[in-house]
């Protein structure tokens, strides 16, 4: 029988598949992969029948055993995404032009990282070279980036920009560096940037929204619906963001039991004593005077199969983004209409209590108040207050009270608010307008 004129399609689909998932897909996921209808299984049959033996093959009355035949050499086991190698070799370079002459013989931790990177990058491709000392990087680095075959992925990358222009770090580099302490989760966290840069670009408001919930309240998740979801209509444009921003729980530490933080549901760290706690310390002080109760334990031989946020996600998403999940919870029980993240992400809360009266709120778990930070928010003119508000529990050292009578003159009729004063503002404002 003659091979199907389907059949680029369908191998193009089902590498794709396999470039994700672990398993095989059943005829109805490969039907979603294919952009068919459930009701169009039987067709969807009738056309693997024909490239069975040939492309593919299946074990009958076997569920999950389609497989392919053809080997695909374009398509790497292992894949080590370009931004992030580029945000580490940009990183490191500029600390190292910043290094006194005498230190320059030591490559920095991001360099090093960013090299490394580059040397698998090269061995998964098979025709790439990488440099493997600092005077090879310095030759690389001054050629045009495009001419690095990885970079191809980039769009809208001209091909004049190098990492070193004039012997000193060029604009390119300077944009692409990350600064902070901790480089790898400075990295970890520019996915998000990317996602949210990728969402404005395209006008994707609804899927930014479900993709942003997800790693606030999913941070882990089985692996069957970590599969699910990178295939769900919402999310499946976001699919290429998803596998920067989940990777294996058992990548990130080796337990033989996984314990997870009761607030905020991501992986705890064992003390030296054998118990567990929090990476963050307001998870660990809310967790016990909440007494909140603990999250279900995975042993490792089931936790193989559980997906988790990057370290940097869960310190840049999730944690900041439970607040904001809270708050928008508390006014939607008041009968209020809330948006998280209006705009896609201009700000995180528009609160609507009719067309006259709506808020803006951006929501900062601070633990101190920086001035220039308060003042890179707007007066929302389209709303008719701007709130930034803090947790109640950061009050003890932000003394919002105190500090606002000070702060709020400079910040262009932009109020502090703590998130009980703005509970008790809104219901001040529904009973008024229940008693009209």
């Amino acid at each position: 029988m003659k091979a199907t004129r389907h059949r680029d399609k369908i191998l193009a689909a089902l590498r794709e598949w396999f470039r994700i998932h672990k398993q095989a897909p059943t005829l109805e996921e490969f039907c979603a992969e294919l952009g068919m209808q459930p009701r169009q299984k039987a067709t969807l049959q009738r056309w693997l029948q024909t490239m069975r033996g040939i492309d593919v093959d299946w074990e009958d009355n076997a569920a999950r055993s389609l497989r392919l035949l053809t080997p695909d050499p374009e398509e790497p086991g292992l894949q080590i995404p370009v931004t992030e190698t580029l945000r580490y070799l940009a990183t490191g370079l500029t600390e190292w032009e910043k290094r006194e002459p005498e230190h320059r013989s030591h490559i920095p931790k991001a360099l090093r990282v960013g090299m490394s990177r580059m040397y698998l990058t090269s061995l998964l491709s098979g025709d790439e070279q990488a440099p493997s000392n600092l005077p090879e990087f310095f030759d690389w680095a001054k050629k045009p980036v495009v001419q690095w075959k990885p970079a191809i992925e980039i769009k809208h990358l001209s091909p004049e920009v190098t990492f070193i222009e004039d012997g000193i770090a060029s604009d390119f580099a300077l944009q692409w560096q990350v600064t902070g302490a901790d480089v790898e989760m400075q990295v970890q966290e520019k996915v998000l940037q990317d996602v949210l840069e990728y969402c404005r670009a395209n006008q994707l408001e609804e899927n930014y929204r479900t993709l942003r919930k997800l790693i606030i309240e999913r941070p882990i998740l089985p692996y069957s619906e970590y599969r699910r979801l990178l295939s769900s209509s919402q999310l499946r444009p976001l699919r290429d963001f998803l596998l920067q921003i989940y990777v294996d729980l058992v990548d990130l530490t080796s337990e033989s039991t996984y314990h997870f933080c009761p607030r905020c549901k991501y992986i705890m760290r064992r003390r030296r004593d054998g118990t567990y706690n929090c990476r963050n310390m307001t998870c660990e002080q809310l967790s016990a005077k909440l007494r909140l109760p603990p999250q279900p334990q995975i042993p490792k031989h089931e936790a193989e199969n559980w997906k988790a946020v990057t370290p940097g996600v869960h310190r840049y998403g999730t944690l900041p983004g439970i607040w904001e999940i809270q708050l928008a919870q508390a006014l939607t029980k008041l009968g209020v209409r809330v948006t998280l993240w209006p705009e896609i992400d201009e700000f995180d809360l528009l609160v609507e209590f009719s067309k006259k009266v709506r808020w803006a709120i951006d929501v900062k778990d601070w633990s101190y108040l920086d001035e220039q930070r308060l003042k890179k928010v707007q007066y929302r003119f389209d709303t008719t207050e701007t709130f930034i508000v803090f947790p109640d529990e950061r009050n003890d050292v932000l003394r919002i009270e105190v500090e606002r009578q000070r702060l709020e003159p400079e910040l262009d009729s932009v109020r502090l608010k703590l998130v009980s004063e703005i509970i008790s503002q809104a219901k001040k404002i529904l009973e008024k307008k229940n008693h009209a």
